[in-house]
């Protein structure tokens, strides 16, 4: 099939009703996803602060808050379940939104952003193992590939309708966001069931006995391969997260209207939807360590097109630049990652990766907000250099990585060990237990 209704319809084939239903939470919630992108205008232009500060705000609510939340979202999610989860970080992100809308003071303003970032974070891991309970092995590729068009559609949208809605009102932005929100999580609520707990099988040769090292965290750490790996995502993440920290105030700095920020990030996401069906194509066959370079590069080499002019054609042409690079990023990284991975680590190993964006979250704004404040367009040219530090740094790391995603069960010095009884493996279910996707 290759008319664009016969795609649409093998991508959709297979999939349970109660995938559609957290689907279209997941779009209602990206719908109203403005607060996140307009915080920096918001503190600078409406409230007055310094651009370090908008910068501190969003790394800390976006890069730490997520960070924890993630984490713990995975956590609550194992042990409490995936629909409480949801409802519950949903519902404290919308009464969190809407207080933060009425913040006037430094101390509060941060306070409250962080937790908006933790709360809205905690939906993740479990929207995710929420999507492994409810289908089948063979489907879950293209359930996480529609998961991340929704995504994008929905922040796509977002951007456009934000720009009209600061017209009126700043504070209408937190409401709305708070609105959405909650309206996810009341589709959860009448929709979306709790799953039965996951039966936890072990791959034969790897399950662990009574009284032996168990392969968690220690295991992820002594793999320097895929350590590596998540080093270079966290600097090219670094420069990533510039597109919701300093892009914005720099949109402000030239003069243009508010609302062209909102448009620039509506193409970014009108690019990924149309494009994105495009690069699995492109890359195939192809080098994981050339193609992120590549990511590397343009995604440093689009901002540093903001040195040379800040009208709104660089603009445009910085957004199409970087937003290949993201779209190589994302269709080549995790993929090599879970590659990386031995079976029975995966989701331990997915969580390390994912983890890396919260990291550069943490450190990007705050980072990119004081250089942008000191040093001007020595920003963008930071941008490009640690893009290409980036790629070279995957050129170099690609042979041993290649080698070693050849093997994945050598990851962390596994040994062969007996499969353990059932009674063991299910008092140690909760304990060792990952993400499977």
């Amino acid at each position: 099939m290759t008319t664009p209704r016969g795609r649409l319809a093998h991508a959709t084939r297979g999939l349970p009703k109660v995938f559609w239903y957290l689907w279209a939470s997941i779009l209602i919630n990206q719908l109203g996803s403005f607060v996140i992108l307009f915080m920096a205008m918001y503190l600078t232009k409406e409230r007055g602060f310094s651009a370090s500060f908008a910068g501190l705000v969003v790394g800390l609510a976006f890069g730490g808050g997520g960070m924890f939340g993630t984490l713990l979202g995975g956590f609550v999610a194992d042990f409490l379940g995936r629909r409480r989860t949801l409802l519950a970080g949903n519902l404290a992100t919308a009464v969190l939104m809407t207080l933060l809308a009425f913040a006037r003071e430094r101390t509060s303003i941060l306070l409250l952003a962080v937790a908006v970032g933790l709360a809205s974070n905690m939906v993740r891991p479990a929207a995710s193992a929420l999507m492994v309970d409810v289908t089948d092995e063979e489907h879950r590729a293209r359930a996480f590939s529609l998961q991340f068009w929704a995504v994008n559609l929905g922040f796509a949208t977002a951007g456009a309708l934000a720009g009209f809605v600061i017209e009126v009102d700043y504070t209408l932005l937190f409401l709305l966001d708070a609105a959405t929100t909650l309206l996810g999580a009341l589709l959860v609520f009448f929709r979306v069931p709790e799953p039965r707990p996951p039966v936890r099988t072990a791959p034969a040769g790897h399950a662990t006995t009574r009284g032996k090292r168990d392969d968690g965290v220690a295991a992820v750490l002594r793999d320097t391969p895929f350590l590596t790996l998540v080093g270079l995502a966290v600097l090219f993440s670094v420069v990533f997260m510039q597109h919701m920290s300093t892009l914005p105030l720099a949109v402000q700095d030239a003069g243009l209207p508010p609302a062209t920020y909102g448009w620039l990030i509506a193409l970014n996401g009108v690019v990924i939807v149309t494009g994105q069906l495009f690069v699995p194509r492109i890359v195939h066959g192809r080098r994981p360590e050339r193609i992120l370079a590549l990511a590397a590069v343009l995604m440093g080499g689009g901002f540093a097109v903001l040195a040379v002019g800040q009208s709104l054609l660089f603009f445009i042409v910085s957004v199409l630049i970087w937003t290949a690079g993201e779209m190589l990023n994302a269709s080549t990284g995790p993929a090599l990652a879970a590659k990386l991975s031995p079976d029975h680590m995966r989701g331990r190993y997915q969580g390390f990766f994912t983890v890396s964006y919260n990291m550069a979250g943490l450190v990007g704004p705050s980072l990119g907000g004081y250089v942008l404040q000191h040093g001007g367009s020595l920003l963008w040219l930071g941008c490009l250099a640690l893009g290409a530090l980036t790629g070279v740094g995957h050129l170099a790391a690609g042979r041993a990585r290649n080698r070693r995603a050849a093997h994945p069960a050598d990851a962390g010095d596994q040994a062969a060990r007996p499969v353990e009884p059932p009674d063991e493996r299910t008092a140690r279910r909760h304990s060792d237990h990952g993400d499977p996707s």
